[in-house]
């Protein structure tokens, strides 16, 4: 496990170095892969058939925020499905225009979810989605995968479409609009994928986010059970022609990433957790800390060289010395607001004295201009 830790951490340490390089680096191929992906779904348009172009979006992608990044995918499937017919186009701006404005305008952050479910269904991996969606986003990542899975069903009737329209024989009054309106509609094995997605997320990210022992572990494990379970009863009862053993497959290969970038992300050592309860004037609080598994510190030893160059005093001695001039200084402070402090004090006290004896002599003003009046009387 320490030689294990030690290359993540090593690798964590060079990724975070040169960051300004590596991130675009990946940005860039896992950009490429999508746009190879979402080019063999809705290969139609000669434009994409240019490697020149798909390189050019790669980079562009590795530019760019998340959101544009989906934008610009969402924009290459829809010109593609305007090279099949004006009415498959306008259907999918208008799904496309939907989705954005339904979900992914207000959770910018999931939107990458929307290219991850197509993209795993061209890898034949689609069973892995559920437990990393749950794992790594939550809750919030069950509507964007609805959409992909729709976006992905979608692009196999655009097939079929397109495949009737260029045969040698086309049918009379062949409507596209109507045949993938209802195609979705009447889909099982869509539904049951969004149903199983929806399920398999809410479940394993509400074990996730428990406090026991291993809860992450143990949420990955009953996310994939419960994937298997949910696929295979509701393939069953919905005759959805759900196959048993890729779906074993698929989640077996969904829940080993999962556990390996749960590792990537964070071990902490459940052996040494601490459990801490205080309060104050308003809340109560109790607080369990477990510390991460990682890399020991290396124990530094500084030294201090003198201008000739030769070895000074020890990492103790300078240690010790700052510790007294830190001293110092915090007496040299202390001093000194007590100083301001005692001159703050003494001119409140003038102040004090001066306001009353001001208020004495207005009170006796008064009787000793009384007394010198002269008498009108007095002859």
């Amino acid at each position: 496990m320490t030689g294990l830790l030690t290359i993540r951490d090593s690798i964590r340490d060079f990724l975070r170095k040169y960051d300004e390089i590596t991130t675009p680096l990946i940005r860039f191929v896992i950009a490429l892969i999508v746009f190879k992906s979402v080019n063999s779904m809705y290969g139609y348009s000669d434009l994409f058939d240019k490697g020149v172009v798909i390189f050019l979006l790669a980079v562009i992608s590795a530019l760019v925020s998340d959101i544009v990044v989906v934008l610009l995918v969402g924009a290459t499937m829809c010109i593609n499905a305007f090279a099949v017919s004006l009415e498959v186009g306008v259907l999918f701006l208008l799904m496309f225009i939907l989705m954005y404005c339904l979900y992914m305008r207000m959770f910018p952050d999931c939107s990458w979810i929307l290219i991850l479910v197509p993209v795993l269904y061209t890898l034949k991996i689609q069973y892995a989605v559920p437990i990393i969606v749950a794992i790594f986003v939550g809750l919030s990542g069950a509507v964007p995968a609805a959409f992909g899975i729709v976006i992905f069903y979608f692009s196999k009737y655009v097939k079929e479409v397109y495949d009737t329209l260029h045969a040698t024989v086309t049918e009379e009054h062949f409507q596209p609009l109507t045949y993938i309106v209802k195609g979705l509609s009447k889909n099982k094995e869509m539904m049951v994928a969004a149903i199983v997605f929806a399920i398999v997320i809410v479940i394993t990210n509400t074990i996730h986010r428990l406090s026991f022992d291993y809860a992450w572990y143990v949420a990955i494990g009953v996310g994939a059970l419960c994937n298997i379970i949910c696929f295979i009863i509701c393939g069953t009862v919905l005759d959805a022609g759900v196959g048993g053993g890729e779906v074993v497959l698929g989640t077996l290969l969904g829940l080993i990433i999962a556990v390996v970038i749960q590792m990537c992300k964070s071990i902490v050592d459940y052996s040494k957790k601490e459990t801490v309860q205080f309060e104050d004037d308003e809340y109560y609080y109790y607080v369990k800390a477990i510390p991460k598994l990682g890399e020991p510190s290396k124990e530094k030893n500084v030294k201090t060289m003198t201008e000739n160059g030769s070895q000074g005093r020890d990492d103790t001695e300078v240690k010790r010395r700052l510790a007294e001039h830190a001293a110092a200084v915090s007496r040299t402070d202390s001093g000194r607001r007590n100083m301001e402090q005692g001159r703050q004090r003494s001119s409140a006290q003038v102040q004090n004295r001066t306001r009353t004896t001001t208020q004495s002599q207005s009170r006796q003003r008064p009787s000793t201009q009384g007394s010198s009046r002269p008498n009108p009387n007095r002859k």
